[in-house]
């Protein structure tokens, strides 16, 4: 499948952050959310931040590259992926840690599932500010350019 033919057959919706999704389930108590979650070659999910911890599930596709950078300005990439070499289909981001994430291959998309607890909600959304997270954390000034809009 194409990226736009998941777009259109997944009911996905442009993200704030970049890339497409869906929620697909909130508990009634907000204890958790989840979501399909799909980026496209040549796009990214832009350096941001959440309340809680959220947990990035491979689906299929290229690599998901997730770039993390820690309250106290550790950076770490994890790569995602069905690799023969080194798999990996799971990830936490851990609540309040800055975050942004790639899809590199042939493929043309990475398809993901999301999971966050407690729930997701926009309000504790943050999206970052490429002239202030450099300031914060001037080490990782070239990553956060090439991730921020």
């Amino acid at each position: 499948m194409k990226a736009e033919e998941l777009i259109r057959e997944l009911e996905l919706a442009p993200h704030p952050e970049g890339g497409y999704y869906r929620r697909t389930y909130l508990a009634e108590d907000d204890s958790f959310s989840s979501i399909l979650f799909l980026m496209t070659a040549g796009n990214f999910s832009a350096f941001h931040r959440i309340a809680s911890e959220e947990q990035w599930n491979w689906m299929g596709g290229d690599a998901i590259h997730i770039h993390e950078i820690d309250q106290e300005g550790e950076y770490r990439e994890i790569i995602l992926s069905d690799s023969i070499a080194s798999p990996r289909y799971q990830h936490v981001v851990k609540g309040g840690h800055w975050f942004a994430a790639t899809c590199e291959g042939s493929m043309g998309y990475a398809l993901c599932g999301c999971t966050v607890v407690p729930a997701f909600r926009f309000e504790d959304f943050e999206l970052a500010d490429r002239a202030a997270l450099c300031a914060q954390f001037p080490q990782h000034t070239a990553i956060i350019q090439h991730l921020t809009r």
